[in-house]
C-alpha cells in the first residue's frame, strides 16, 4: 500500500512514520513542506494528481491558537482549504483519506464527555478552520475519516516535547511547576491512535471518530500529578510536591479563548466493537518504559 503522509516531521505525523515505516507492505511517500505546501491549495491538487498513493493521511495543520488570529488567511488555506482540496483528489482517484481535526471544535462550556454526536461550537479561530475543514471534507469525500484527537503524548521529535516530557524533566530537577488546574480533555498517546487508524481502515470505517485514551476528564494539573506518581513506580527520580494548581482565568499569555470542557469518548469506535481504548495511563506507563 503507497501513503502519502503529510507533516511527517510533527507530532502525530512523526508516530505514523515511526511505526509504518518499519511495515514492509507500507510504501510511505513523505513530502516535505516545499514539495506539498498547504499554504497554496492549487499546488496541493496539482501535486496530488501527480502522486502515486492509495492512502493519504493528514495530520498537518496550523495548530498554534495564536497564530491563527494573526495569520486568517494562511490559516483558512492550511486548515480548511487544502484538506477540502485532499478530498477532492482521493474522491477523483478512489483513495482513502484519512484527515485529522480536533476537540476544539467543542465550544467546552459544559462539563462531561464528548461524543461525536454532540453540538459543535468553536470558540477561537483555530476550532473554527478545523470545523470548517471537516465539514468541506466530508462534503467532498464520503469515505473519507475525520479523526478528532486531543491533548497528545508520545515519542516527540527533536526539541518538541510534549506537556507529560516537560513535567517530568522539571520534576526530576524539583522545579516549581504552574499548571492550570480547571481546563479538561483526555491525555492521548499517538501510538494507540496509529493503530487505532489502523482498525478503522481494515473496518472500512468512514466519517467523524473520537479517537482517544479512556478515562476520567483531566487537567494540566492533575495529569502531572498523576504522571509522576507512575513516573516514580516506574523508577524516575521525580519530586511532584512543586506543582502548583492555576487557573485559566490566570494565564496571561493566552490571547486566544481556549475551551474548558472538550474530553472526547471514544463512543463510535466502540459501539461499531472497533476498539475499546485502555486507560490514559496504562498509555501512559507504556511510553514511560520507551522513553
Amino acid at each position: 500500500m503507497r501513503v502519502l503522509l503529510t507533516g511527517s516531521t510533527g507530532r502525530l505525523g512523526g508516530a505514523f512514520l515511526s511505526l509504518w515505516g518499519k511495515d514492509p507492505a507500507c510504501e510511505l511517500i513523505t513530502p516535505t513542506r516545499q514539495e506539498l505546501d498547504l499554504s497554496e491549495p492549487e499546488k496541493v491538487r496539482s501535486f496530488l494528481r501527480q502522486a502515486e498513493f492509495d492512502l493519504l493521511v493528514n495530520p498537518a495543520a496550523i495548530t498554534n491558537l495564536e497564530e491563527c488570529p494573526n495569520n486568517p488567511e494562511l490559516t483558512r488555506r492550511v486548515n480548511t482549504d487544502s484538506p477540502q482540496v485532499m478530498a477532492e483528489v482521493c474522491q477523483e482517484k478512489g483513495a482513502r483519506l484519512v484527515h485529522f481535526s480536533t476537540d476544539y471544535v467543542f465550544s467546552g462550556e459544559q462539563p462531561g464527555m464528548k461524543t461525536e454526536q454532540d453540538t459543535t461550537e468553536p470558540v477561537n479561530m483555530y476550532g473554527e478552520s478545523k470545523l470548517a475543514a471537516e465539514r468541506a471534507v466530508m462534503e467532498a469525500d464520503e469515505s473519507a475519516l475525520v479523526c478528532r484527537v486531543s491533548w497528545l503524548f508520545g515519542p516527540t521529535p527533536a526539541g518538541r516535547p510534549y506537556h507529560l516530557d516537560n513535567v517530568l524533566k522539571r520534576a526530576e530537577a524539583c522545579e516549581v511547576q504552574d499548571l492550570i488546574a480547571d481546563k479538561f480533555a483526555m491525555p492521548t498517546y499517538t501510538h494507540d491512535i496509529v493503530d487505532w487508524v489502523e482498525l478503522l481502515l481494515r473496518a472500512q470505517g468512514s466519517g467523524i471518530y473520537h479517537l482517544c485514551n479512556s478515562g476520567e476528564p483531566e487537567s494540566w494539573y492533575s495529569s502531572a500529578k498523576n504522571v509522576c506518581e507512575l513516573a516514580g513506580k516506574s523508577g524516575y527520580e521525580v519530586d511532584a510536591s512543586h506543582l502548583v494548581a492555576t487557573s485559566i482565568n490566570d494565564a496571561v499569555f493566552f490571547s486566544e479563548k481556549r475551551p474548558v470542557h472538550t474530553t472526547m469518548a471514544p463512543a463510535r469506535m466502540m459501539a461499531e466493537g472497533i476498539a475499546t481504548p485502555r486507560h490514559w495511563l496504562d498509555a501512559a506507563e507504556a511510553y514511560l518504559k520507551m522513553r
